[in-house]
């Protein structure tokens, strides 16, 4: 007669670093969730903060609305794209010069033109004087620059870059391997 030789062997260890390990690409992505979530939250109030300005009013308003996001995985980096045209939103093609400033010549009509002669003579303030006129009949428009944009951006990219140094990811998956479904409890 043979006896067999009893093994055991306790593999819970192995297995809860194996999932932690299947859980960093979701914990990488929570992480640049919330990151473009607040930054949105940012640059809507920056684009608002503009909106004080009764010759920004209109314009800000529309750039608000259409802040969009995509995130996107890559082999070892995540995209994150954020701005105006982005993620289903419509593109506002003056935001760019809103954010850094310059010159523009918009499409003048003729009703144009008459207001901007009206508002010339009629109040006479330095705003108006930066409103030129040439003989062709185009509007010279110098916008300041405002930093609505870049400025929130240089301000939050210290914070993404310290969301998804490797530690704190890490940390952030053994939480959710710890919970019973996987992920985070909100």
């Amino acid at each position: 007669m043979t006896e067999g030789v009893g093994l055991r062997a306790d593999f819970t260890g192995a297995i809860h670093k194996t999932q932690v390990l299947k859980n960093i690409p979701g914990a990488s992505k929570y992480q640049a969730t919330i990151w473009t979530a607040e930054t949105i939250k940012l640059l809507m109030r920056s684009a608002a903060d503009m909106q004080k300005s009764a010759k920004y009013k209109k314009k800000t308003s529309m750039m608000m609305r259409n802040i969009g996001k995509e995130i996107q995985a890559g082999d070892e980096r995540w995209r994150i794209a954020i701005g105006t045209g982005i993620g289903g939103k419509q593109n506002v093609p003056y935001a760019l010069i809103q954010d850094k400033g310059g010159t523009t010549h918009p499409n003048v009509t003729a009703r144009m033109r008459k207001w901007a002669w009206w508002a010339f003579y009629k109040f006479k303030e330095d705003r108006f004087k930066a409103i030129a006129l040439t003989k062709q009949g185009t509007l010279t428009v110098n916008v300041p620059e405002s930093k609505w944009f870049s400025g929130v951006i240089a301000e939050q990219e210290p914070r993404l870059s310290a969301m998804m140094q490797k530690p704190v990811v890490l940390r952030l998956a053994e939480m959710m391997a710890g919970s019973s479904t996987g992920k985070l409890a909100k």
